[in-house]
């Protein structure tokens, strides 16, 4: 999935989980894909989905989170991390047009090497493994892939859009604010 689609995901699970922070579940549902800083190296292949897709990556990151934050907001941040960051490993472990290390993700990495999870894979991965140093060919399939993200993509922004708009139409006066709190809450 493109971070994009990540960051639908990860704006889509926040935005409908009380007590959870969203930018934590966005933090963390982007997060794993910081193995693109290695792009350009002749490894990237064999690595990408390995060393930031797995179990282990994902808690480290969010007990990371959970030493850097306030008192009052530790256990939210390290779950809402924690949230994200799976939620990225699941979709990448059914979206992989790229098998040659492996399909799905490396879950139980570094314990074990082999083992690569995923529950279903929405391609074909024997006719579509790409090497990432063709640019145009993994284009075709990344495109194939994001008929998958446009559902998430088009609902995050129009959620967005439509948050935006509320807030600004509304008058911002004390009493619509205790009306909308009400109508919020009865729901």
């Amino acid at each position: 999935m493109t971070p994009l689609g990540h960051l639908s995901v990860s704006y889509l699970a926040g935005r409908t989980t009380r007590n959870i922070s969203l930018v934590g579940v966005i933090v963390g549902g982007v997060l794993p894909d910081i193995d693109f800083v290695l792009f350009l190296s002749p490894s990237f292949n064999q690595i990408h989905r390995v060393i930031t897709h797995n179990l282990m990556f994902v808690t480290l990151a969010a007990i990371a989170g959970l030493l850097v934050s306030r008192e009052g907001r530790r256990r939210t941040l390290f779950l809402s991390l924690l949230l994200g960051g799976v939620l990225h490993l699941f979709v990448d472990s059914c979206m992989d047009a790229n098998a040659s290390n492996g399909v799905g993700i490396a879950l139980l990495w570094p314990f074990e090497t082999d083992y690569f999870f995923s529950p279903f894979n929405l391609f074909t991965p024997a006719e579509n493994v790409v090497d990432w140093t063709d640019p145009v060919a993994y284009a075709k399939i990344t495109l194939m892939g994001m008929v998958w993200e446009i559902p998430f993509i088009l609902l995050s922004a129009l959620l967005l859009l439509r948050k935006r708009l509320i807030g600004r139409t509304l008058p911002q006066g004390p009493e619509t604010v205790r009306r909308c709190r009400g109508a919020w809450e009865k729901r």
